[in-house]
């Protein structure tokens, strides 16, 4: 298969992940149901490849730095996927959320350099991470998380 039309299903799985985590935004917070276990399972794995398409797009021109931050943000969205539990008593979720976000402000930079998507991506991504971070640093308030989800999937349809 030709890495154009790669990059391009990673591009519409880019947007299928930011329409559904767009979506999942306005999900009632708590214990999600089994369907919600499989909606979340749809957009990371959505995610995954998205990022694949989104990184290889732009590979050469986001430098070392949008390296680091695809790799961050794959790997934490890997960690992600899946059943949530705990290693050496920290949360599997947790460290690959931190690992999400902190490889998106890095992939954001890298983005910004290469000038190949749309300038708001990669701010929407810096915003969905500070505002992400701040929603869980004052116990999961709902209408931040619910904003952060809302920047974050804006900025995969966009990248997509």
């Amino acid at each position: 298969m030709a890495t154009s039309r790669l990059i391009r299903l990673g591009g519409l799985s880019a947007i299928v992940a930011g329409l559904l985590r767009g979506g999942s935004s306005f999900l009632p917070f708590g214990e999600p149901t089994d369907a919600q276990e499989l909606l979340y399972l749809v957009i990371d794995l959505s995610i995954l490849f998205g990022l694949l398409g989104i990184y290889a797009y732009q590979s050469a021109e986001a430098g070392r730095v949008g390296f680091i931050g695809f790799v961050l943000a794959l790997v934490g969205t890997a960690m992600i996927t899946g059943p949530d539990g705990t290693l050496g008593g920290v949360s599997e979720y947790v460290a690959g959320a931190l690992m999400i976000s902190v490889g998106l402000v890095f992939l954001a930079i890298g983005t910004w350099r290469a000038a190949k998507l749309p300038r708001y991506v990669p701010v929407l991504w810096v915003i969905s991470t500070v505002v992400g971070v701040a929603g869980f640093l004052l116990g999961g308030q709902p209408f931040l998380l619910m904003l952060a989800g809302l920047a974050f999937g804006a900025a995969f349809i966009g990248a997509g």
